[in-house]
């Protein structure tokens, strides 16, 4: 299943930051209520000292107590209480009592501090700090059991409220790191984008290497790259070089076998002369048109200027033998581009113009330009022409209007397929110079 890689980073980012953030609030509130817990444990135990000091027993067995100094305790269900307790006797409640005595289990043994938790009859959660001291000696030692306990309602409710805040903190600080991570992902892949986006350059324009303006992390994969394109223009080089010495050591064959077909027809022998002149046709055909693919170069898709080729190709051709009385007429822009490589180019246009001198009366012209987002080549000839009925076939491998015209009629058949290689649409028409028309067009391209 395919799936994005920024998606999940993002989704793993996700998954462990809130993890992250769930597991802080909660030891978060667990330290905080441990905190608090701490400090009024040590408030409970100051008062129990502070009890402990205002506790006596006097001769007659009775407790005697100086007050606090906090009032609280002095004050009807103000959440401070204190509880004292000799031997068995009931116990002396403070002022601030408003329910039964602290059933609290006593101490194991004396002079050490309890801390515990208990609900009162009122419901009210207290925290309690206990303590049994003795007092006096011999028939006079009693037994002293104190307790100082305090309500819990606002350390219970400082950790909840603690624990919603940091909830809210930790959700805030979540959306952040969110959208933190987004960034960082797109710039972590930002050069795998501009991988990305130079292949697609080096697909449709003449560029045929990466840069190494990449990271570390992405410079190996860069060359990598790089030495693979390097590899495919070797090939590429190796199999071009190949078809030019293979259509070089088929030619001579070739044209001595097309000499055999003509003095056998010569010679009466018509049957076999149609024969042969079919087998030649059909290994021209195979020959050519493997030939051009070898040479397309479409693997990688580039861009070239199309006036300079053509230029060339026409000061080229026109001084052939019994080409001096051609006129010819070039119109295109220095600009314009056409999606072939030079070689490509000049294969396709050299088999139009070739095809256009066969036929002239005198007159050729070489036309381009732009018609709205389309970019045009137009090849025009005086000759004769071709009906509408034939156009489709002289695409056809090996069509040929007058067998005694010179050439294998594959021109126009290998320029309409490369055509169709590259994205362009090759199609046949009336010239305005009466002859024929042949234009090709293709997607325009940046300038």
């Amino acid at each position: 299943m395919k799936s994005s890689l920024s998606l999940r980073l993002l989704l793993a980012a996700a998954i462990t930051t809130a993890l992250a953030l769930v597991a802080t609030a909660f030891v978060l509130n667990f330290l905080f209520r441990m905190y608090f817990e701490e400090r009024v444990q040590d408030e409970l135990e100051t008062y129990l000292l502070l009890l402990s000091g205002n506790v006596g027993v006097n001769a007659a067995g009775e407790i005697e107590i100086a007050p606090l100094s906090d009032p609280r305790f002095d004050q009807a269900l103000s959440g401070y209480y204190w509880q004292i307790q000799i031997d068995e006797a009931p116990p002396v409640l403070s002022p601030s009592f408003w329910a039964a005595p602290l059933a609290i289990k006593r101490p194991d043994m004396a002079g050490q501090i309890v801390f515990s938790n208990l609900e009162m009859e009122t419901g009210e959660a207290v925290a309690v700090a206990s303590w049994i001291v003795t007092t006096g000696a011999g028939d006079a030692r009693r037994e002293v059991y104190l307790a100082v306990a305090i309500d819990r309602a606002d350390l219970d409710a400082s950790v909840a409220g603690f624990f919603s805040y940091s909830v809210l903190a930790l959700t805030i600080l979540g959306a952040f790191l969110l959208v933190a991570t987004w960034v960082q992902v797109k710039l972590g892949l930002k050069p795998l984008e501009m991988v990305r986006s130079e292949l697609s350059r080096i697909r449709d324009s003449s560029t045929d290497r990466l840069s190494e303006d990449y990271p570390t992390e992405i410079l190996p994969l860069a060359n990598e790259v790089n030495q693979l394109l390097d590899t495919n223009a070797q090939t590429l080089g190796r199999v071009r070089s190949g078809a030019a010495n293979l259509a070089h050591g088929l030619k001579t064959p070739l044209t001595i076998m097309q000499g055999v077909e003509r003095k056998m027809r010569r010679g009466g022998q018509g049957v076999l002369a149609s024969e042969l002149s079919t087998e030649i046709a059909n290994i021209e055909y195979i020959v050519e048109r493997e030939l051009a693919r070898s040479r397309d170069s479409h693997q990688i898709r580039r861009h070239c200027k199309l006036a300079p080729i053509a230029v060339r190709l026409q000061a080229a051709l026109s001084r052939q033998p019994g080409a001096e009385h051609i006129a010819w007429v070039v119109d295109i822009p220095e600009t314009l581009r056409a999606p072939f490589d030079e070689f490509d180019l000049t294969e396709l246009l050299g088999n139009l113009i070739d095809n256009a001198m066969k036929w002239t009366q005198g007159r050729i012209t070489l036309r381009a330009g732009h018609d709205g987002d389309l970019a045009f080549l137009t090849v025009e000839d005086d000759g004769p022409g071709i009906p509408g009925a034939a156009r489709d076939a002289v695409l056809e491998r090996g069509s040929r209007l007058d067998k005694e015209k010179p050439g294998t009629g594959l021109g126009l058949s290998i320029a309409h397929d490369m055509a169709v290689t590259h994205d362009c649409s090759l199609s046949l028409g009336r010239a305005p110079l009466g002859g024929l028309l042949v234009r090709l067009t293709w997607s325009r391209l940046k300038e």
